[in-house]
């Protein structure tokens, strides 16, 4: 059986790997390829990387190509400002690179705005037109759906949730880290416990699956951090929900969240706590990138 012409491009670039999807008329995927991102050899080797990968699924057929990117995004003119994960250095025009090589409309955006264009559209939340999603995980990204159209602000910055300042506390100032993977370690520190490197992902959860009383100390510090942040939010925008997902929620907070609506309802106006939704742990950022494309050129 022949296989079906690829109509759009989307690509979520991370840190750690770049998964590229090919896609059909009706955003059905045809074919995909994850690559390691390559951050040894610079911008160069990057967006030789990035190129080689579209090249393998670009055809005549293509009408357009959407990437997700992390970091701080100006979306209207596709810029990638800064991602201190990926070594593209500062004010990287990507749109332009690529509708110059490609000849066909592009769009670079944040990746959690092309998670939230996914996951908006899914049975469970697209009754609602208030809408905030948190990605706890190695960093903390947030995005905002406010009447019903996503939110970015004056800059395009708007969602950057993890630099809310919640303490004073030296070197844990912000919601990101105080709730993020690679904070661990600090949290651990600041809360007294023994050998702190140790405290990353794998290790915080074996000793969760011990029920060892410091990895319970940790979680639960996590846990209160993540309610505070999540009750400022609520009382800014005063959305009709919340998705939360990413690693480090899945895997250790998302039972924590009786915890949570508790401390939104603490600080919250009668009757304003939002219903707290699992994120999909599967959800295609790179098919989101297609759908803002889309959604822009419409």
């Amino acid at each position: 059986m022949k296989q079906k012409s690829i109509t759009y491009i989307g690509v979520d670039v991370g840190g750690t790997k770049i998964l590229a999807q090919g896609f059909d008329e009706k955003l059905k995927v045809v074919s995909e390829k994850k690559v390691k991102t390559d951050t040894r050899h610079g911008k160069t080797g990057f967006l030789k990387q990035l190129f080689s990968l579209i090249d393998g699924f670009f055809e005549k057929s293509v009408k357009g190509i959407g990437v997700a990117v992390p970091g701080i995004v100006d979306y209207r003119k596709g810029i990638l400002v800064k991602a201190p994960h990926l070594p593209t250095g500062k004010n990287l025009n990507l749109k332009s690179l690529l509708e110059k090589r490609y000849k066909v409309p592009v769009d670079v955006d944040h990746d959690i705005n092309a998670f939230m264009a996914v996951e908006s559209t899914t049975p469970k939340l697209k009754k609602y037109k208030n809408l905030l999603a948190i990605m706890v995980g190695t960093g903390l990204g947030g995005s905002a759906i406010v009447d019903g159209k996503l939110f970015y602000g004056k800059n395009g910055f708007a969602g950057e949730f993890g630099h809310m300042v919640i303490d004073e506390k030296d070197n844990l100032k912000t919601l990101e880290q105080n709730t993020s993977g690679h904070h661990l370690p600090m949290i651990a520190k600041s809360l007294g416990l023994q050998k702190p490197a140790l405290w990353k992902g794998d290790y915080f959860a074996r000793q969760l699956a011990k029920k060892d009383p410091n990895a319970l100390l940790l979680k639960k510090s996590l846990t209160d951090n993540l309610g505070i942040g999540l009750a400022n939010l609520n009382l800014i925008f005063n959305p009709e929900a919340i998705v939360l997902g990413g690693s480090v929620y899945h895997k250790f907070l998302s039972d924590q969240k009786q915890a949570l609506k508790k401390a939104i309802a603490r600080h919250s106006l009668s009757g304003a706590s939002p219903e707290l939704i699992d994120a999909l742990e599967q959800t295609s950022v790179a098919k989101g990138a297609v759908l803002l494309l889309k959604q822009k050129k419409a």
